[in-house]
């Protein structure tokens, strides 16, 4: 019953700088987001989306939700509760981090590279 649309990286890239920019919606867990994060992005796990997201979304914003990478399930679970919640521009950026990060586009978070 998936009533969400669902962007690619640069499409999402070229939101962000726009005008109409949407809020960014992480739905890892906690650990997840402060790891690494898409700049700007604020965090709703899956799991607290009942709970948290009728105090920090308006349902008129566009949202966009993303999560690890394409075999990450918790961004279409989370794009689906809240479109379930009455959110009606809902977007999952199903790539995740894993496409964000091949597309060259920078991340944010306490993830240390540490050279072989």
């Amino acid at each position: 019953m998936k009533k969400y649309d669902v962007v690619d990286a640069h499409a999402l890239h070229a939101q962000l700088a726009s005008d109409e920019r949407p809020v960014l919606v992480n739905a890892l867990a906690r650990e997840g987001f402060e790891e690494r994060r898409i700049p700007g992005s604020i965090n709703i796990p899956t799991s607290d989306a009942l709970r948290v997201a009728p105090d920090l979304l308006t349902h008129d914003q566009r949202i966009v939700v993303y999560c690890a990478s394409r075999s990450c399930t918790a961004s279409p679970t989370l794009a689906q509760k809240l479109v379930d919640l009455g959110f009606s521009e809902v977007t999952d950026f199903e790539g995740g981090l894993d496409e964000w990060e091949r597309a060259g586009l920078p991340t944010e978070g306490g993830r240390v590279l540490v050279p072989a």
